[in-house]
């Protein structure tokens, strides 16, 4: 049942977080949750530098740099369409992994961005204490690269008006 409801919880918080709020999902977090994004990308480098090495690390820490990784998933337009869910373990130390599609589609629903991803998820009495997304960093590191342009050519534009 417990496990269940986890899933549960995660398919109702992640179709929120697909509708702009991740208000659910931050509630959960406990105050100093840490969340690893892979890869020499701007969301791994938000906050501080990558490090790279066999040890867990962690490119945000706490809820308000949550929040900033939260702010920007849903102003990029992000969605997750979750594909399957395991939850092993008990209460005090619940482990989850969600493999997701991830992608953001343009105005005419073309993705602009797409990447398959795993997510996992510790929880200690129902609280997220660490978060870890595996994914193709190769293609976050691309949709930067293709931002950065779009984000030029709309000022060139804007300049020329």
């Amino acid at each position: 049942m417990y496990k269940a409801s986890i899933r549960a919880f995660l398919r109702h918080s992640v179709d929120k977080l697909n509708k702009g709020d991740y208000s659910l999902l931050l509630k959960m977090a406990s105050p100093d949750f840490e969340l690893a994004f892979p890869g020499e990308n701007s969301w791994a480098t938000m906050f501080r530098p990558q490090q790279r090495g066999r040890e867990f690390h962690a490119t945000h820490r706490g809820i308000d740099e949550g929040v900033a990784f939260a702010d920007r998933f849903v102003s990029e337009g992000i969605q997750f369409e979750i594909e399957d869910i395991l939850v092993n373990g008990p209460p005090w130390n619940t482990r989850i992994a969600m493999r997701v599609r991830d992608f953001a589609p343009d105005a005419n629903g073309q993705d602009v961005y797409n990447n398959r991803a795993v997510l996992f998820l510790e929880l200690r009495w129902g609280r997220l204490i660490r978060w870890e997304d595996y994914e193709d960093s190769e293609r976050v590191a691309a949709w930067d690269r293709h931002r950065a342009r779009s984000d030029m050519l709309e000022a060139i534009d804007s300049r020329c008006v």
